[in-house]
C-alpha cells in the first residue's frame, strides 16, 4: 500500500493510492501521523477506502494535475541521517567507523515531490544525497537488531542536500589545546599527527544538513509488507535527466537493522519519526564520483530526481539564491 499527503485548498489530506496517478483521501485521519498510530486500524481503513474508490463509492483524486505535495509523514518528531554509511565512501577512512554515526533535521527541513530545493548563496557547494527512509510504526527504545524491522511502518525516499560549502566553511573549526587539556578519546578517532597532535577537529552538521527544502520526501509511503528486505533496494540519483549515481542499500557500511538498533539506544524513536538511512554514492560513466560531485550550483532550474526500486521516484527542481 502507498499512502501519501497532499494539500487540497490549502488543507494537508492523507491519501492513498488508487492507482497509477488516482488517490482516494483517507478523512478518518487529519494527519498522517494519526493512521501510524492507529496500527492495523488505520491500514484497515486505507484499503477499505481503496476498494470504495475502485467501486465508485468514494471520489477518486486525479494526481496528474497539479498537486500540492507534502512530505508524506510532514509532523515527524524528528528526522535522523546517518552519515556517510556507503562501502564506496569508507573504502577512504582514515579509520573505519564503529557504529552509525548520526545527524538531526527539524520539520522545517521537509518539502515535497514536486517542490524546490532551495539553495542560499551562503551554503556554497552542495550536492544531492539520494536514499531511503525508515518511518516508524511505533516506539522503540534500545531495541536488538534482529527486532528492529518490527519497529517499521514502511519506507519513503529523500533527497538529503548536503551543503559542503557552509560545513567545511562556516560550520568547521580547528582549536589548538594545550598538551593538558587533550584527552585519549578527543584523538582516538584518528592516527597521530606527527609534529602536534594538540589540535582538535570540530564540523557542526545544522547548517550544511538541515536548512529548509534539505529533506526532500516522498511522493509516497510505502507500507513495509512490500519492501521484503530494505539492504537490497537500487538507488538511483538524476540531474537534469543524466543518472549520477546507480547503487544499491546493499553497499551500506551498516545494514538497515543496525542503523535502526543503534538510533533506538540514543534517541527514543516514536510512530512517525524517520531515518535516512545512507546515501547512494557509486558513480557512473558520465559522473564517475557520484554524488560527491554533483554540485546542485550548476543545476539551477533543472530537476534533480531520486528513484527507488519499489519506493517510486521523488523530483525537485533547484533554486538558487539570486
Amino acid at each position: 500500500m502507498k499512502l501519501g499527503t497532499i494539500r487540497i485548498d490549502g488543507k494537508p489530506t492523507v491519501i492513498a493510492r488508487v492507482a497509477e496517478d488516482r488517490a482516494v483521501a483517507l478523512s478518518a485521519y487529519r494527519w498522517m501521523e494519526d493512521l501510524i498510530e492507529a496500527g492495523n486500524a488505520g491500514l484497515d481503513t486505507a484499503h477499505e477506502a481503496i476498494q470504495a474508490a475502485l467501486a465508485g463509492g468514494l471520489p477518486v483524486i486525479d494526481l496528474s494535475a497539479s498537486t500540492d505535495w507534502m512530505a508524506p509523514n510532514p509532523r515527524p518528531s524528528k528526522i535522523l541521517g546517518c552519515a556517510v554509511n556507503n562501502n564506496n565512501l569508507n573504502d577512504k577512512a582514515m579509520k573505519p567507523m564503529t557504529a552509525p554515526m548520526f545527524f538531526i533535521k527539524g520539520r522545517s527541513a521537509l518539502t515535497g515531490h514536486n517542490k524546490t530545493i532551495d539553495i542560499l548563496k551562503d551554503h556554497g557547494p552542495s550536492i544531492p544525497e539520494p536514499e531511503p527512509v525508515v518511518v516508524f510504526g511505533k516506539t522503540a527504545k534500545n531495541v536488538p537488531p534482529e527486532k528492529a524491522l518490527d519497529y517499521v511502518f514502511g519506507y519513503t525516499l529523500t533527497n538529503d542536500v548536503t551543503a559542503s560549502g557552509v560545513k567545511f566553511g562556516e560550520d568547521s573549526i580547528a582549536l589548538k589545546q594545550t598538551a593538558d587539556i587533550v584527552k585519549p578519546h578527543h584523538t582516538a578517532w584518528r592516527p597521530e599527527f606527527k609534529d602536534d597532535n594538540n589540535w582538535l577537529l570540530f564540523i557542526y552538521h545544522s547548517k550544511s544538513k538541515a536548512a529548509d527544502t534539505f529533506a526532500a520526501m516522498g511522493p509516497w509511503l510505502t507500507t513495509k509488507d512490500e519492501v521484503p528486505d530494505p539492504n537490497k533496494l537500487l538507488v538511483r540519483g538524476y540531474i537534469d535527466g543524466e543518472c549520477f549515481t546507480d547503487d544499491s542499500t546493499a553497499n551500506y557500511y551498516f545494514p538497515v537493522e543496525k542503523v535502526i538498533s543503534t538510533a533506538s539506544k540514543w534517541f527514543t524513536m516514536e510512530p512517525g519519526d524517520c531515518i535516512h538511512t545512507g546515501t547512494a554514492s557509486k558513480g557512473t560513466e558520465k559522473h564517475p564520483r557520484g554524488n560527491i560531485g554533483t554540485y546542485l550550483s550548476g543545476y539551477d532550474g533543472k530537476l534533480c530526481d531520486v528513484e527507488i526500486d519499489g519506493l517510486g521516484r521523488l523530483s525537485n527542481r533547484i533554486n538558487l539564491e539570486k
